[in-house]
């Protein structure tokens, strides 16, 4: 990494985040941070005010707002009969991107959307009024005079609607007081009457009423309630026709979500930009930014930039990072061959390495690819796995889910060859003697997977002792690394003397080996250390850190018990549809060898992942790695509908 310094005048500062932006390369410097590198900032821009126009800000969020809103509109009321073209994923540049927005396009269509939804609305919000009135009507049917006509000079007549439950103890008291009274409606609910009373017992009637909680109703309309429900059953009808009408209007509008979905990815590159406008300087006569590039892509963004707003009117430099700005800030992005770079998430999982710390992934990379071919271990759920990913490849997925299918089209080329040396397809015999037999070959394999582990170790003590050299501290590579090494190649030395070649002497060099080792462990601390006693027992504590290394070893028998687990449930699901019927095994038995293997399928590749990462995680990174490392964000896009390709 590089830090990168740009100077331009102000008018060009959009022109340049744009370009910034769009060769996804740079990451910016937070200018107000407090660091020692940033003084000058406090010296010479002291009365700059670093927070970004936050009305822009909100008015952009309003705007996205609106066109995910009016795309959810869209797709859920609009008439399935039309077809959502929505953006199809494609790689684009930001520029192009740019070039194919058009900002007035998008108003107008947004203000055409939002005037449908409000139509849209409002009828609903008559149909909802039309149902509740139609409801209540429904229970006053029976009516037949309109009460505000009701105008006799010595009686007046009251509606109301009791509990069904206090119906009687009601009606009882109403025939007590001799009211006239005749029901209109009733269920198990509620009862609806009409109670006719001489203008002189309005006090009585009113008592009554209060002490049943009868509810009293008003009836407004100026018609019966039979005439009122045609009326609005008509209403009804012509308010279908007008939402099915909507309904068409709206689904006409799904041509334009794949416009909308253009801009609101532009929209979010925007609003991207806007959120570090509180990262660099910019006043009314020069915009300056500093950011971390990768050293072998400043031509590249120098000739970028210079092409687009004409080299003579910007300043760039680059120099290297000081001693604390590597402790304090600078990022770490990983560079690997192809072939490696999908395996980086598994290091991302974990953590970065530091800025000058090794980068585990090319060094686990080969062992995670043997690991988990020999976990999974069956030639068709390999051949299974490489044709999906291959063919999801065919297609331009999100970034992410393109790196993870290049993940395990990678891991399904071991999963084959160790299903070719388990002889394993689907559970099935391949018809010819397997190299290793997870039946008869249990022990080699067991043995093979500790070899495995050997040898991982062995290779992460040397990874320690190098990083150990590389910060000049010889005497830590001798104790954390070459010491050990020592007694894991004595230990071999001397077992293979002792119990395949019978070699005594071979035997005792072995032995020498390992005790001379164990001894450097000891003493090394002792040279480290001003107080040689507090040396001492750290030496005999790193010492008896021995028996971890026997509990890692014991670790890498999973590569055997979950390969010979996995083809053994294969073959049993096999065995099981295989006592079927003939009529019950190509019919049932079919259904049920895709879902048994299925499931199989899914756990296989599941605890194939998960114990492969905790080899790596466990019993490798611990001999060397430590992480802590800060991840490189250059200033991108969201790339939610489009795969944005670096400009060059």
């Amino acid at each position: 990494m590089s830090k990168l310094t740009l100077i331009a005048q102000e008018g060009y500062s959009e022109q340049i985040l744009s370009a910034i932006q769009g060769f996804q390369g740079v990451e910016i410097r937070d200018l107000f941070q407090q660091t020692v590198s940033n003084q000058w900032v406090e010296n010479y821009f002291n009365e700059l005010d670093p927070l970004p126009n936050q009305d822009a800000l909100t008015k952009l969020d309003n705007q996205l707002e609106e066109i995910t809103h009016a795309i959810q509109f869209v797709e859920h009321h609009g008439s399935s009969r039309e077809k959502g073209l929505h953006l199809k994923r494609k790689r684009q540049t930001l520029r192009k991107l740019e070039e194919s927005f058009d900002e007035s396009a998008l108003f107008s269509e947004l203000a055409s959307i939002q005037d449908l939804e409000q139509r849209f609305s409002a009828a609903n919000e008559r149909q909802r009024n039309l149902h509740e009135q139609e409801a209540i009507l429904l229970k006053w049917q029976a009516l037949d005079f309109l009460p505000k006509e009701y105008a006799l000079h010595s009686t007046k007549c009251f509606l109301g609607t009791v509990d069904a439950s206090n119906w009687e103890l009601f009606e009882h008291e109403v025939k007590e007081r001799q009211f006239h009274y005749e029901i209109i409606y009733s269920d198990d609910q509620i009862v609806n009457f009409v109670l006719l009373y001489l203008r002189g017992e309005q006090a009585a009637v009113q008592e009554v009423v209060h002490q049943f909680s009868v509810a009293a109703f008003t009836y407004n309309y100026a018609q019966l309630p039979k005439l009122e429900l045609a009326r609005i059953q008509t209403a009804t009808l012509e308010l279908v026709e007008e939402q099915k009408k909507l309904t068409r209007l709206i689904g006409q509008k799904k041509i334009v979500i794949e416009a909308l979905e253009t801009a609101e990815e532009v929209l979010l590159a925007r609003k991207n930009r806007w959120l570090i406008h509180d990262r660099f300087i910019k006043d009314d006569k020069v915009f300056l930014i500093q950011g971390w590039i990768e050293k072998d892509s400043f031509i590249d963004f120098e000739t970028f930039v210079g092409e687009s707003i004409g080299k003579e009117n910007l300043y760039l430099e680059i120099e290297e990072p000081t001693d604390m700005e590597i402790q304090e800030e600078i990022p770490t992005k990983l560079k690997n061959h192809a072939v490696v770079r999908p395996f980086e998430m598994l290091t991302e999982m974990y953590s970065l390495p530091k800025y000058h710390e090794v980068d585990p992934t090319p060094w686990f990379m080969p062992f995670y690819f043997v690991f988990f071919g020999m976990m999974v271990a069956d030639a068709g759920y390999g051949a299974l796995m490489l044709v999906a990913t291959t063919v999801a490849l065919r297609t331009i997925l999100p970034r992410g889910m393109e790196r993870f299918m290049r993940f395990f089209q990678i891991l399904a080329i071991p999963t084959i060859i160790w299903g070719l040396i388990y002889n394993s397809f689907f559970g099935f015999s391949l018809g010819y003697p397997p190299i290793l037999s997870t039946s008869d070959d249990v022990i080699s394999i067991l043995i093979l997977s500790i070899v495995f582990g050997v040898i991982q170790i062995f290779i992460g003590l040397g990874l320690a002792a190098a990083e150990n050299i590389k910060a000049k501290n010889y005497l830590g590579a001798v104790s954390d690394g070459f010491a050990w090494q020592g007694i894991m190649i004595g230990a071999i030395i001397g077992g293979l003397g002792k119990m395949l070649l019978n070699n005594q002497s071979l035997f005792m060099i072995g032995v020498g080996l390992a005790c001379l080792s164990a001894l450097l462990i000891v003493v090394t601390p002792m040279l480290q250390s001003k107080s040689k006693i507090k040396g001492l027992a750290k030496g005999a504590y790193n010492l008896y850190g021995i028996t971890s290394y026997i509990g890692d070893l014991v670790s890498y028998t999973r590569l055997m018990a979950l390969g010979i687990s996995g083809g053994s449930i294969a073959a049993a699901f096999n065995m099981l549809v295989g006592y079927m019927p003939p009529i019950a095994r190509f019919s049932v038995g079919i259904l049920l060898m895709f879902a048994l293997h299925g499931l199989n399928i899914f756990l296989s590749l599941l605890s194939a992942y998960v114990h492969g990462a905790r080899l790596q995680y466990v019993e490798f990174f611990g001999k060397f790695y430590e992480g802590g490392g800060r991840a490189f964000r250059p200033l991108k896009t969201e790339e939610k509908y489009v795969n944005i390709e670096q400009e060059k």
